[in-house]
């Protein structure tokens, strides 16, 4: 569970976030990265430097080529994290994180609008939206929750590649409104 909020907005960064992705199956160089996320390497630097700060990034090992020592940074340590926001610090926070959440919120929605408006209607969808209900414990709520997060990740880990998806999952209490 995340409870720093440096951690939380470094998270929320798109370059960050960015850059921790593509090192999180193969440890690369800070060039390999750079040309990953199409940016210049010289302004990674200090990135990269804040996520080693936060624990987000590591050295995975440093080899020497031409007397220079090369590092190899991954993000392989976090693919067994549970990243939730809650408690205490979600409460102490909550203008900061309803913010991030409304941001990734609108981002699908806006590319479900450009589905719908598209003319002739695409081949494929980019955004898809469904509800479903159910009446469930708040145990089974919670276990529920966690299993569809843990079907996405072993989904990811099948997957051969291809493009990548946001899953933004909001469920609440109807009774609660």
């Amino acid at each position: 569970m995340i409870n720093n909020l440096e951690i939380a907005k470094a998270l929320f960064d798109p370059k960050l976030r960015g850059l921790i992705k593509t090192v999180e199956k193969d440890s690369k160089t800070v060039k390999e990265m750079a040309v990953e996320i199409e940016e210049k390497p010289s302004r990674l630097y200090y990135p990269i430097q804040k996520l080693l700060k936060l624990g987000l990034l590591k050295v995975e090992r440093e080899v020497m080529v031409n007397n220079l020592k090369e590092k190899y940074y991954t993000s392989q340590h976090l693919n067994d994290e549970d990243f939730q926001i809650e408690g205490q610090f979600a409460q102490e926070n909550r203008e900061f994180l309803l913010a991030q959440v409304m941001t990734y919120l609108q981002t699908g929605l806006d590319i479900l609008r450009s589905d719908l408006e598209v003319d002739p209607e695409p081949e494929h969808s980019n955004a898809r939206f469904g509800e479903v209900k159910a009446a469930l414990s708040q145990q089974e709520w919670e276990e529920l929750n966690e299993e569809i997060h843990e079907l996405i990740k072993a989904k990811e880990q099948k997957s051969s590649g291809g493009s990548t998806y946001s899953f933004n999952v909001l469920s609440y209490n109807t009774e609660e409104q």
